[in-house]
């Protein structure tokens, strides 16, 4: 890989890192699509699934304290279900297609859940819940969510967007959902790494470039997690929302 082509990862990464930092989610979805642009190969997503990993372990720690444990447990179990779904996908479906599909999906729900937002803003007859020990875990729907997330994780390297939408739905709040989905990224993706490496054909290659990366990942995601105490929940919100309708539009533009 020539320089030009590592310094546009290096940056690319490091903007991302900093957005899932500071948000809990982001990384994947505004990385994957120029990783592929960039690498010209499926091994971008192997890639993107290890450094996600990296990412995790730096931020992991400071969360475990106020996680919502029981949530965790269900959205794990169903991501082990989901493990060899997604497997499958990746081997067996055209990357164009899944994109095309997922973009559609994250786009419809982002817009039903901004138009949802505008209602209850106008209205005033809901509040967004706070912070903290009110979110109730539901088992049947979250262990579902889980198994989609499992299965986007491997074929995509893209467990977040279906547990960020439920979250946003919940109104689970800023730390809820951060310390959420930054946990259950820990898990997916070191899991996730380890199923490509065995049976995804990962190569020692993929892991030497995300290794090489890997301060610039560590550097992102230090200058996010300082961002994120400048985040009002209002922000928070519509940070996720943002995201999640322009990577969604950007992902179906880049498979067509």
């Amino acid at each position: 890989m020539d320089a030009m082509s590592f310094a546009a990862l290096a940056a690319v990464a490091f903007f991302a890192a900093t957005v899932q930092a500071a948000t809990g989610f982001g990384f994947a979805i505004m990385a994957v699509p120029f990783f592929l642009l960039i690498m010209g190969s499926l091994s971008a997503i192997q890639v993107t699934a290890v450094i996600n990993f990296v990412i995790s372990l730096v931020l992991m720690r400071s969360l475990l304290k106020g996680a919502p444990r029981r949530l965790l447990l269900h959205l794990i179990a169903g991501s082990i279900v989901g493990f060899p779904i997604g497997l499958m996908a990746y081997k067996a479906a055209d990357l164009n297609s899944m994109k095309l599909v997922v973009g559609a999906f994250i786009t419809f729900f982002a817009v039903f859940l901004l138009i949802r937002e505008w209602r209850m803003r106008r209205s005033d007859s809901l509040s967004p819940r706070s912070d903290g020990p009110d979110f109730t875990a539901r088992p049947l729907p979250e262990l579902a969510i889980g198994v989609i997330s499992g299965a986007m994780s491997v074929a995509l390297a893209m467990p977040g967007p279906v547990v960020v939408l439920y979250l946003l739905a919940r109104h689970a709040g800023k730390q809820v959902s951060r310390a959420a989905t930054l946990l259950l990224f820990g898990f997916s993706y070191g899991a996730v790494s380890l199923v490509h490496t065995l049976w995804g054909g990962m190569s020692g290659g993929s892991w030497l470039l995300a290794a090489k990366l890997v301060p610039f990942v560590v550097a992102g995601a230090i200058a996010g997690h300082f961002a994120t105490r400048y985040l009002s929940e209002e922000h928070f919100r519509s940070v996720i929302l943002t995201i999640l309708i322009a990577s969604g539009l950007y992902g179906m533009w880049t498979a067509l």
